[in-house]
């Protein structure tokens, strides 16, 4: 019965709510009653049967949906050696607010919380205690077989890619991302993507920064190509906003700097592929010499508009200086015409100020000593 009224949950989401329908399609159902309740690592789904045909009919949709969400989310890929038991509370926190806003019943759960509201998982994670574990009294915990769910209402688990001895996360990401989209457009075309769904996915895919207005001025003198007002920009066009067009698609290279220090929280790690998507789309330079720095030069490659989508795995996470970048550009790629440097500016070592244009796109409205500052909300 209970395998039966799962396949009736994943139909009413397809019906009802076919972004997170289309994304539970993609999941192995699979009965595993050595869990509390359920549990997902994005290729899985896992429920314990007995737990699962005790829920409402509602209340199982919800779980559905909840579990989904951590996959839309990313949680599956983005715990990077954080306590397990900790992070799922987070990412509950995030979702179970998210989901009631969208109408959603959920299994019976004391983790939501309006003091969360517009919290990344990440932020919900470093202000929740730091001793919280499994050995404390939790009174909304199911407990079996010495396993717990701290929300009782399904768990996130790590993907399979990052255990099998391989770094994967990066492709992982980038396949996740074409789901994410291919959902939200299935949602769109029968008119059933909320506002709050379609700036999930936006914040998930889109960048954030107008690359073509920002950079213009810095690349104009310095490459073969100009803009034109002929033929409007479509993808600002739904905004009110005409910006120009590229009269002629050769740019020259520009250098693409990612702070992975552990100050960095995962999701703006997300924002930052975002954005190098956004140049190579929207501007497509001869090049990115993309490079991945916290307090050293952790990984260099260089990406055309041919490599997209971008599949990055971040590699650091330890202190954050700047000098090592430029020293590496000055030493490795000395063509570059100008450099944007994406961080949280929480570092003191600057360095000397590079022969070209520095543009910090940030998270933190911060001072930096040259260059230029924009605000990635």
């Amino acid at each position: 019965m209970a395998h039966e009224q799962m396949t009736k949950a994943r139909s009413r989401l397809l019906l009802d709510n076919p972004f997170f329908g289309t994304l539970a399609l993609r999941l192995k159902i699979i009965e595993d009653n050595t869990i509390p309740t359920g549990a997902t690592d994005g290729v899985r789904l896992l429920f314990n049967r007995k737990w699962f045909e005790k829920q409402r009919t509602h209340e199982q949709v919800g779980f559905v949906a909840h579990e989904v969400m951590h996959i839309a989310l990313l949680h599956i890929l983005r715990r990077n050696g954080r306590d397990p038991y900790k992070w799922n509370i987070a990412a509950d926190y995030v979702i179970n607010l998210a989901l009631k806003d969208e109408g959603f019943v959920l299994p019976e759960t004391e983790l939501i919380d309006e003091k969360y509201r517009d919290m990344s998982t990440d932020e919900v994670y470093n202000l929740l205690p730091k001793d919280l574990g499994e050995d404390q009294d939790n009174p909304f915990s199911v407990m079996v077989k010495g396993h717990s769910d701290p929300g009782g209402n399904g768990q996130v688990l790590d993907h399979p890619s990052m255990s099998n001895g391989q770094d994967v996360s990066g492709a992982v990401e980038a396949e996740l991302h074409v789901a994410i989209q291919q959902a939200g457009e299935a949602a769109r075309s029968c008119g059933k993507l909320s506002g709050n769904i379609e700036k999930l996915i936006s914040d998930i895919l889109e960048p954030k920064v107008d690359w073509r207005g920002v950079l213009a001025r810095f690349l104009r003198g310095n490459n073969k190509s100009d803009f034109s007002w002929i033929k409007p920009n479509r993808r600002f066009i739904a905004q009110g906003l005409y910006l120009p067009s590229l009269h002629n698609p050769a740019l020259d290279e520009i250098a693409f700097i990612t702070d992975s220090s552990g100050s960095v929280l995962d999701e703006e790690l997300a924002q930052f592929t975002g954005e190098a998507t956004g140049i190579l789309h929207d501007l497509n330079p001869a090049a990115i010499h993309f490079i991945q720095c916290d307090s050293q030069v952790n990984e260099y490659k260089v990406y055309t508009r041919e490599d997209l989508p971008l599949k990055v795995t971040y590699k650091g996470r330890g202190g954050t200086a700047f000098t090592p970048a430029f020293e590496y550009i000055a030493k490795h790629c000395p063509q570059i015409v100008a450099a944007v440097y994406l961080t949280d500016l929480e570092c003191y070592d600057f360095g000397t100020e590079p022969p070209y244009p520095v543009l910090w796109v940030t998270t933190n409205a911060e001072e930096a000593p040259y260059g230029e500052i924009i605000k990635l909300n």
